[in-house]
């Protein structure tokens, strides 16, 4: 079953459920409800198990510079750089996103076959027709994002014996970029109004914000043109340009604002609630239910896989923080990101200013002892009397020194800080005064992820107008904005340059954005994939691994021993190779 909200109204948080119907048959469809039912599979399979459900969004594309695969196992080779082409991984969310084309296709095609008056019916704005179709762009989007050459699939197939049309040929990927840019481009105009849907379905922002993504993508390093050559700078200049255009469109728009409380964001999305102040979550992919009942199914399993580590085989109702694994954490040089780049000279760089830092590497989890793991937090440690918290927490293995400084009743940690090479991606947290007690392991959340956030626009408009102009005021303001809300000083604009300034705007991106699936693809873009991630070697012999030898092998030896400059694309399954011959494998895989 596919969960979509479909309340139409701003302050609509009630999540229904809605039984997904993509029926190819000129006798259905004959209403607005059955129209809807044929959208909402469209959309879901977003929430497929092997499309954000897990395999596309965490173990394909947590494997970043900022983050790392916390065990010693061969359970996810593709977060290690050791998959090929027959990883299961690999495979399933092929097959999870072109699901989701499919469905797009056969919702398109049936309703191309309504007469005018019969679409008027069922379909009187248009909006269903329009959000199919650009959510057919974006899954041939993100499928040639991550494997470059593809088929692209926009007919559908009402026989299963045309064969010519299920066997295509890989469509060059610049090519498959520019068709989608051009579909989104046709979606902006006739999408829905602002905030007359929830942000688990598409809006005119929602488009412009995405399309641009799209734009900077096709600007970046990784692109070249039929004949393999790389695009040339008026081109490129060209897709900055509009980058700059549509964001800018949504920033003078002000439908949507920075909530002043960073973590906020994310316990939305963890409590299922939808912030009618702020608007700052764009688009997110819904998933509701923990699979405890039959009438609770979900494919998510967002926090279960990369939240704070808290296992167990007993007493679930008195966890504090529901079963996860925590099998991913934050690297050293994401903590070095918080830590110490980008702050104003003169600044004490061992104490932690940013607010994102503790809570995206969460100084604690809910498990001791074990691969990943820090320690875990004090029954009694409450944050409200400092002094005795620090007594409580003084002596425990990950902590060399703790002090309380000021009146502001918080807690300044001082070098060498709190484990930092082994945290747990807090960003998605479990804790059950956000998703609530579970009386089971209960594997699979309802926890929603984050496809689009305001923070994402104001960056990309800052990184365009930087490519086009150098840092300008409006830029400056942008990336300060960012960084006003995590609560870090920003050095003046004239101590930078376009070089600088870009690398700052590179480093906003991963403090803010880590943990949401974007990172990997950025490295992709910027041309820089292969060295950032053999950057890992550079941490070798680090002290702060804190003696945990395991960890420092995993994260400074496995991956940049494993990864090779093939790793930029994905492979084409052997099981799709072995079913369509007009099909070529990646260079080198």
């Amino acid at each position: 079953m596919i969960l979509l909200n479909i309340g139409l109204i701003a302050a609509s948080c009630n999540f229904l459920d809605v039984d997904p119907q993509i029926i190819q048959e000129e006798e259905f469809y004959k209403t607005k409800e059955e129209a809807f039912s044929g959208l909402v599979g469209v959309y879901g399979a977003m929430s497929r198990p092997y499309f954000y459900g897990e395999s596309y969004s965490i173990t394909l594309s947590y494997a970043d510079d900022l983050c790392y695969y916390n065990r010693n196992n061969q359970s996810s080779l593709a977060s290690q750089y050791k998959h090929d082409a027959t990883d299961l991984d690999v495979y399933r969310a092929w097959t999870d996103m072109y699901a989701g084309i499919k469905n797009a296709n056969s919702f398109l095609d049936v309703l191309d076959h309504r007469s005018a008056e019969e679409r008027e019916k069922i379909d009187p704005e248009g909006y269903y027709y329009n959000e199919a179709r650009f959510l057919r762009a974006y899954y041939h989007f993100l499928i040639a994002q991550a494997w470059g050459d593809v088929p692209l699939r926009n007919i559908a197939l009402r026989d299963a014996s045309e064969t010519t049309a299920l066997q295509l040929g890989a469509t060059p990927q610049y090519e498959v970029l520019k068709w989608v840019a051009t579909e989104m481009e046709a979606c902006i105009p006739l999408s829905c109004p602002l905030h007359t849907i929830a942000p688990s379905r598409a809006n005119m922002d929602t488009m412009k914000g995405v399309l641009a993504r799209v734009y900077l993508f096709m600007a970046g390093e990784s692109i070249v043109d039929a004949d393999g050559a790389p695009l040339s700078a008026e081109v490129k200049t060209g897709y900055c340009k509009r980058v700059q255009e549509l964001t800018k469109e949504i920033i003078d728009g002000k439908a949507h604002r920075l909530n002043p409380d960073y973590t906020k964001v994310f316990i939305n999305m963890i409590t299922d609630a939808y912030d009618t102040d702020y608007h700052e979550s764009m688009w997110e992919v819904d998933f509701k239910g923990d699979r405890t009942s039959a009438d609770r199914w979900t494919n998510g399993k967002n926090g279960n896989i990369n939240g704070l580590m808290s296992t167990g085989a007993v007493d679930f109702d008195k966890f504090k923080c529901n079963y996860s694994y925590g099998q991913y954490n934050g690297s050293l040089k994401l903590w070095d990101l918080y830590l110490k780049e980008d702050r104003p000279a003169g600044d004490d760089l061992t104490v932690i200013v940013d607010v994102r830092q503790e809570w995206n590497m969460c100084p604690y989890n809910y498990k001791g002892g074990g691969t990943g793991a820090l320690y875990e937090l004090p029954a009694d440690y409450t944050g409200d009397n400092p002094e005795e918290d620090i007594k409580k927490m003084k002596g425990r293995k990950s902590i060399d020194k703790v002090s309380y400084k000021g009146t502001d009743k918080k807690f300044t940690r001082e070098n060498p800080l709190t484990a930092p090479a082994i945290r747990n991606c807090g960003k998605w947290r479990r804790e059950t005064k956000y998703e609530g007690v579970k009386d089971s392991k209960s594997l699979f959340t309802g926890i929603n992820y984050s496809l689009l956030r305001y923070s994402d626009v104001l960056l990309m408009y800052a990184e365009a107008e930087n490519e086009l102009s150098g840092p300008l005021q409006s830029a400056y303001d942008a990336v300060k904005e960012v960084r006003d809300r995590a609560g870090v000083a920003t050095r003046p604009l004239a101590d930078y340059d376009r070089n600088s300034f870009r690398q700052l705007i590179r480093n906003e991106r991963g403090r803010e954005l880590c943990f949401e699936s974007l990172r990997k693809y950025d490295l992709i873009r910027w041309g820089i994939f292969y060295d950032a991630i053999r950057s890992y070697g550079d941490q070798l012999g680090d002290g702060r691994w804190d003696g945990i030898t395991s960890e420092e092998t995993i994260a400074a030896g496995w991956i940049p021993a494993s990864v090779q400059y093939k790793h930029q694309w994905l492979p084409i399954p052997s099981v799709e190779l072995g079913v369509n011959p007009k099909l070529k494998q990646n260079p080198n895989w």
